[in-house]
């Protein structure tokens, strides 16, 4: 192997490939390069003019500055030397659109005013190697054209410049959409499982110590709710936490599935007598994404009770199923009424917009006869793609 053949390698050094834009424009400027000596040929000068006014076209977009510099200096050449404009002119303004476009605004106002320098320029010195004397008409209109050609140049690259800026900032938009989002449904997910498993904890832990007074023998039952609520809120975050870590799936990486309409029973039952529950219809129609939905309904609106119905407040869970629906109604006869405005909490909020996030409509408030109603109407089923929120 030669001398130099390895030695970045073998120091770990891996060397830069070339950016793929360089390697087109570089093409470009080669070809424009060829066509221009071809077109100057035979005079020597007027072929080094033009191919050298080609060369900054290689890097107009990877260094729009050194690019500019070149192209002037070669430009100034081109006007000193030739008695006429060569077709490497052209050169010009696909540099300065270049400029407009992906460059500086400042580069690409001092690109602007070379370009306008040289349309002025550029015609003055070459109008004067004509045979006849040229009329005010041709000087302003030969001056015009040249200026024209470079002022289009120049909007066309800034009209690019500012389409792709807006394109990027709506993309930007849409990403900060669904990151809000996507915070907003964690934060739903958090709230449904800590605000439940500690209401019940501390629901839990006011009867019983009351109730541990007149019958310590109950104690072990009413530690054992407690420990078995914890339990299950350390399993839900543990299992939030690893969805978020693994992309977003649905299931945890441990194969436990999400709550849904077999798991109502438990969650029921954690008020003891307190709560009742009656499921009609055939489980199968429901969805998964909508069997997560109700159970999460469910879940806040039982929540809510223990907050706020007082004590001796007993609730009805009914899950009613339909082929094409799933209505889930939590109602108690508690002393809760319309959430006071001034609080802080987002039970309701969370619910409703979770339900209508999967086309359901969500209702709530008091009850004619005394207590509290949620009722929520879902589709069974939904189309493939959609997430559980």
């Amino acid at each position: 192997m030669p001398a130099g053949g390895g030695g970045d390698y073998r120091k770990g050094v891996m060397p830069r490939s070339v950016p793929p834009v360089l390697l087109r424009d570089s093409a470009l400027a080669l070809g424009a390069a060829v066509l221009s000596a071809a077109f100057a040929w035979p005079s020597a000068i007027t072929v080094a003019v033009a191919v050298a006014m080609c060369v900054p076209m290689a890097v107009r977009r990877t260094h729009p500055r050194p690019a500019l510099a070149a192209l002037t200096a070669v430009a100034a050449v081109h006007v000193a030397a030739l008695d006429g404009p060569s077709p490497s002119i052209v050169v010009v303004p696909i540099v300065l659109h270049s400029l407009a476009r992906w460059a500086s605004p400042a580069d690409a106002r001092a690109g602007l005013a070379v370009g306008l320098a040289g349309s002025v320029i550029g015609p003055a010195r070459w109008l004067t190697n004509v045979p006849e004397e040229p009329t005010a008409a041709a000087w302003a209109t030969t001056i015009a054209a040249y200026a024209g050609v470079i002022v289009a140049a120049y909007a066309t690259g800034r009209r690019a410049r500012e389409t792709a800026d807006r394109t990027l900032a709506e993309r930007e938009r849409v990403l900060r959409a669904a990151a809000a989002e996507e915070r907003t449904a964690i934060a739903r997910e958090v709230h449904d499982i800590v605000a439940h498993s500690l209401a019940v904890i501390a629901v839990q832990a006011e009867g019983g110590r009351a109730l541990t007074v007149r019958h310590p023998e109950r104690a072990p039952d009413i530690l054992g709710v407690i420990a078995d609520a914890s339990r299950g809120a350390l399993d839900d975050l543990r299992d939030l936490v690893a969805v978020l870590r693994h992309d977003g799936r649905t299931d945890p990486p441990d194969g436990r599935p999400t709550p849904g309409l077999g798991d109502l029973g438990d969650l029921v039952s954690r008020l003891g007598d307190r709560a009742r529950l009656h499921v009609s219809g055939a489980r199968e129609h429901v969805g998964p994404v909508a069997a997560l939905t109700v159970y999460r309904v469910v879940q806040e609106s039982l929540t809510n009770v223990l907050r706020h119905a007082g004590p001796a407040a007993t609730v009805d869970v009914r899950v009613d199923i339909d082929p094409r629906s799933v209505a889930v109604s939590v109602a108690d006869d508690g002393q809760g009424g319309v959430p006071d405005p001034q609080r802080r909490g987002t039970g309701l909020t969370a619910m409703r917009e979770r339900v209508q996030l999967h086309d359901g409509v969500l209702t709530a408030g008091p009850r004619p006869a005394g207590g509290f109603e949620v009722r929520a109407v879902l589709p069974a089923h939904r189309t493939a793609g959609a997430t559980a929120g």
